[in-house]
């Protein structure tokens, strides 16, 4: 992780140059919001998963799904962006502050928080902690054996040998009217169960979406909470007939994203191509190309020393590619790489379902900021104004990128414990 940082921050230090008072400013800022983000690894590296009780083989989970706490995350975020979209509307409170016509920040003095990342922070645990629930009911087989539980009485079930079947015919009989009825009223709520979670599910992602994309105007902050919430549905083994009802549902959200002007702006840039709509574009593109092989060198910089807008935040990737070139690219690719595929794997070994949720919604988060930025830079889609994890300079992103990457290693020095049995991951 240091290896990936450390060149980011050369970068921004040699950037900032000439554009502040302080040519340190922006890299002084940002050292803060290093220590932070290191000390917020930290801490959930070492959050406790179980806690032994005593010297017998009881433990109490200290993250688990019967706290509340992913609520509390989820709904008081949300509860967070609905204040910050009334502010923008009346009166900017004090510690909120607004830019770009949108009121995005919290102002906490030293340092801001961006409503958005909390939002997606809140997501992560919300919808593992829901999917899972509905996971371990059966839900998503859409199969009865998993939805009922077996030896109830009903008919097919039966144990008995073919001689005690003749001396107890009638007893059974009563048993399996009452083991058909006690499953019909299962399945009744089991199909209820399912219309709560869809509710919570789609209610949920469509609130936090709407906050993100029209109140808040940051479409780029959507886009990796939808591939996270998706990602653990897909794990889950819902139905194709689901995705197409939320892609449905997207396509109502993209006509909402599409109402900003600014949006249509970028949009109409990225098929025209025409040089007003698709400055940022064509100087991100000029930028990677420019640097070739082994890149211009720190401090020649031409591109994204004046000409490429956001070249500290969305651009980071165009800035690597000028100043250390292809073979700079590649090495940040690797980087990428190594830490995606050891999140995944450590999806694979979990055996409990709602760690492995949350491990696959990392891995949706941060692989969804790669790529979508990279694809940004280099013209595959248009501009959302998404960052990129650990490089971009964004004091929340940071913070809480450490903090979903110390949980996954937690999870992993978790799973790979060897001194647990099957029945205590359970």
């Amino acid at each position: 992780m240091v290896s990936i940082i450390g060149p980011s921050y050369t970068n921004i230090q040699n950037i900032a140059y000439g554009r502040n008072d302080d040519p340190n400013q922006t890299f002084k800022s940002q050292i803060l919001y290093v220590f932070l983000a290191f000390v917020t690894m930290i801490f959930f590296l070492r959050l406790p998963l179980k806690q032994v009780e005593g010297e017998g083989s009881k433990h109490k989970k200290i993250l688990n799904m019967t706290s509340k706490v992913p609520e509390i995350l989820m709904f008081g975020s949300l509860i967070l962006c609905l204040i910050m979209y009334i502010s923008s509307l009346t009166v900017e409170l004090p510690f909120v502050r607004c830019a770009l016509g949108a009121c995005r920040w919290l102002n906490l003095g030293i340092f801001q928080l961006q409503a958005a990342e909390l939002v997606k922070f809140g997501a992560l645990f919300y919808f593992a902690k829901i999917c899972t629930e509905y996971r371990e009911k059966g839900g998503f087989s859409g199969r009865k054996e998993h939805m009922t539980s077996r030896g109830d009485g009903v008919l097919r079930n039966n144990r008995y040998s073919y001689q005690n079947k003749t001396n107890l015919t009638n007893t059974k009989r009563q048993k399996g009217k009452v083991g058909e009825l006690t499953s019909e009223i299962r399945d009744i709520l089991t199909k209820t169960e399912g219309r709560v979670f869809w509710l919570k599910y789609i209610l949920t992602l469509g609130v936090a979406v709407f906050f993100l994309v029209v109140a808040q105007k940051d479409l780029g902050s959507a886009l990796p909470l939808i591939a996270m919430a998706l990602a653990m549905l897909l794990v889950s083994g819902a139905r194709l007939k689901y995705f197409l009802i939320i892609g449905a549902a997207g396509m109502v959200l993209a006509v909402l994203a599409l109402s900003s002007p600014h949006r249509q702006e970028r949009l109409k840039g990225f098929l025209q191509g025409d040089s007003s709509n698709a400055y940022h574009i064509n100087n991100a593109l000029i930028a990677v190309g420019s640097g070739g092989l082994f890149g211009v060198g720190i401090g020649n910089n031409v591109q994204t020393a004046g000409y490429l807008p956001e070249s500290i935040t969305d651009s980071m990737f165009a800035v690597i590619g000028e100043t250390i070139g292809f073979v700079g690219i590649s090495v940040v690719l690797f980087f990428y790489y190594m830490l995606l595929s050891r999140i995944l794997k450590v999806a694979d070994c979990t055996k409990e379902s709602y760690y492995q949720m949350i491990t696959i919604g990392i891995f949706a988060w941060l692989a969804g900021h790669v790529v979508v930025n990279i694809a940004a830079m280099i013209g595959l889609v248009p501009l959302t104004g998404i960052t990129l994890p650990l490089l971009s300079k964004g004091g929340t992103s940071l913070i809480l990128n450490m903090a979903i990457i110390g949980l996954a290693l937690n999870i992993s020095q978790y799973t790979m414990r060897a001194d647990l049995t099957d029945a205590e991951r359970k």
